[in-house]
């Protein structure tokens, strides 16, 4: 079975810890008006701020696509790996698209068929022309053929770039899931209000009446990390032991204004719960008590990352 295969759940990862502000934090809270701050921070429905999921999730996955490529890994999001990768390569998902429009059914023998398998042909042979995916595709003549899920999932597994894999694509669900953050603990309303003036971008100037202020969460603020995994592959763990690193050190900042020194923050405290849901015994105690396995975040980071570099 692909580890791409997303249907089937096989094996869980939980990953929790604290998210702590080394300086303030600003995340905007887009059309939430406000009679206090011209730019209030996204808050729950009790007035508390959190920090999306969806937040979290940009800011990690730009951090492990800057140190991908050092370990020869694909990412498309870089102009090198631009036209490898379906996510990027309009013109390669257009054609992948043609063929997964028949899932289920023989592929017609029309012209469009046929250009889109020799597009992808071509691009799987550049690609990865000794790779066991391709034994699946046993390309000569797929006309007629009945197309099944291991064969879109072949594909994929060539055609996508290594971090499209892991954090999902517009053709590929993703294997981790970043959780909303909570203010961990109790939280006191101590929001501060931080003033800014507009600048003229040709005279690098303050531009006249353009003050404004904005709304942020203090530093030393703690939020409840939590990410999900699910079905990941030894590449994916690698992938997000490298991005847990990058907030072990500090080294990603999230949210807006960063310009000015905000959002920097460190994650501690970090733990992961995994659970192998193909073995009996697993599945039970898991459906059954919650139990999971438990392992330290550094030795988990250490681990996967001698995985990749190695």
């Amino acid at each position: 079975m692909s580890n791409l295969n997303r249907a089937d759940l096989r094996s869980r990862y939980r990953i929790t810890g604290r998210l702590v502000l080394d300086t303030a934090l600003h995340v905007g809270g887009g059309r939430e008006t406000s009679t206090i701050t011209d730019s209030p921070v996204v808050k729950n429905p009790a007035g508390e701020p959190f920090i999306p999921g969806s937040s979290l999730k940009g800011a990690f996955r730009a951090a492990v696509e800057r140190l991908a490529p050092l370990l020869d890994l694909r990412t498309c999001q870089l102009a090198e790996g631009y036209a490898d990768c379906l996510s990027t390569n309009r013109s390669l998902g257009e054609q992948y698209q043609v063929i997964a429009g028949q899932q289920g059914r023989q592929l017609p023998d029309d012209q469009e068929t046929r250009q889109a398998l020799a597009a992808l042909q071509a691009a799987t042979d550049r690609l990865a022309p000794g790779s066991p995916a391709l034994a699946v595709l046993n390309w000569p003549d797929w006309v007629g053929q009945l197309i099944e899920e291991k064969h879109l999932l072949a594909l994929l597994e060539v055609l996508l770039c290594d971090t499209c894999k892991t954090f999902g694509s517009v053709h590929l669900a993703s294997a981790a899931f970043f959780h909303d953050l909570p203010v961990s603990g109790e939280w006191y309303d101590t929001f501060q209000i931080r003033d800014g003036v507009g600048i003229d971008r040709d005279s690098e100037r303050a531009k006249d009446q353009i003050k404004f202020d904005f709304e942020v969460v203090p530093p030393q603020t703690a939020f409840t990390f939590g990410l999900t995994l699910e079905n990941p592959a030894g590449h994916d763990l690698g992938l997000i032991a490298l991005g847990l690193q990058e907030f072990v050190q500090s080294m990603v900042p999230i949210g807006g204004i960063r310009s000015r020194g905000l959002g920097r923050c460190h994650l501690d405290g970090l733990k992961v719960e995994s659970v192998n849901l193909e073995d009996w015994q697993q599945r039970r105690d898991y459906l059954v008590e919650g139990k999971m396995a438990k392992e330290e975040g550094a030795a988990f980071i250490a681990h996967y990352i001698d995985t990749l570099v190695g």
